[in-house]
């Protein structure tokens, strides 16, 4: 088996020495940042969204970084490259020693695809019922603190789909466990405004700025479960899954792939 390698603190080493103390933030209270990011052939994905909004959610963390933009940029390609993976999910995560210091590591690996029919027939969404969405101050932060998510994550998981949808305390779907959700209807692209509580994906954001260049019409409002089941097409975005149809939300039944969706999808695919 090939060994992998991560990135501590500026050093790189086998994942299999990697370790982190118990006084670690992140470990002991859930204080801590991270991104996971694409590479392929030794490139990042979008990658300076990525570390955009990794520095921002640092700062609001209340966490320091040492690094700028440009050399991060340059020490996560280097560990991506050391790794010689022609395709991985790469870590990165951000949190406090016992002393107070930055601690970040930066771990890439075989990247693990999600089923092929997921694309080509479709995935299934459900609303999740064990949890409700986070509070609209701290959905925006991709923080360490991750057990709203991994709970819908379960959630969706026991139910056959996937991926799970949560809703706000006003009643809006908010975003999915790991992705952002865009509907279709009567030819017009609807997402969840920000101000209801998701994080900002970065290709939430791509999947915006390709509807604005092919004209077609966008609206952010809030989307009511009510909105979600009466949509002629829906799909979901991240960093992992792209551009993923679904087929299926609880249980009615889309024709996939949708138009309007086919359209973006492949204006998405000519950018990788």
């Amino acid at each position: 088996m090939k060994m992998n390698y991560v990135w501590i603190n500026g050093q790189i080493i086998p994942a299999k020495q990697a370790l982190i103390s118990i006084n670690n933030s992140s470990f002991l209270n859930g204080i801590g940042v991270f991104e996971t990011m694409k590479g392929v052939n030794g490139n990042v994905l979008f990658l300076p969204l990525h570390l955009k909004r990794f520095f921002n959610n640092a700062k609001k963390a209340g966490l320091k970084l040492s690094y700028s933009p440009t050399l991060l940029s340059q020490e996560i390609t280097r560990i991506l490259r050391h790794n010689v993976l022609p395709i991985a999910t790469i870590r990165m995560t951000l949190s406090k020693d016992e002393e107070g210091k930055p601690h970040l590591v930066i771990a890439p690996k075989p990247f693990e695809p999600y089923p092929k029919e997921n694309y080509t027939k479709g995935g299934k969404l459900v609303f999740i019922k064990t949890v409700m969405a986070d509070t609209a101050t701290l959905s925006p932060i991709k923080t360490t603190s991750y057990l709203t998510k991994m709970l819908a994550r379960e959630e969706a998981k026991k139910r056959g789909a996937v991926e799970g949808l949560l809703i706000n305390a006003k009643g809006c779907v908010t975003e999915g466990a790991s992705s952002n959700i865009f509907i279709v209807k009567n030819g017009i692209l609807f997402t969840p405004p920000l101000s209801d509580g998701l994080l900002p994906g970065t290709r939430r954001k791509v999947v915006l700025e390709i509807a604005q260049k092919l004209k077609i019409q966008t609206k952010e409002k809030c989307l009511t479960p009510k909105d979600i089941l009466g949509a002629d097409e829906i799909f979901i975005t991240s960093s992992l899954k792209d551009i993923l149809p679904i087929r299926k939300i609880e249980k009615r039944n889309l024709k996939t792939p949708g138009a309007v969706s086919q359209k973006v999808q492949n204006h998405y695919l000519m950018q990788l």
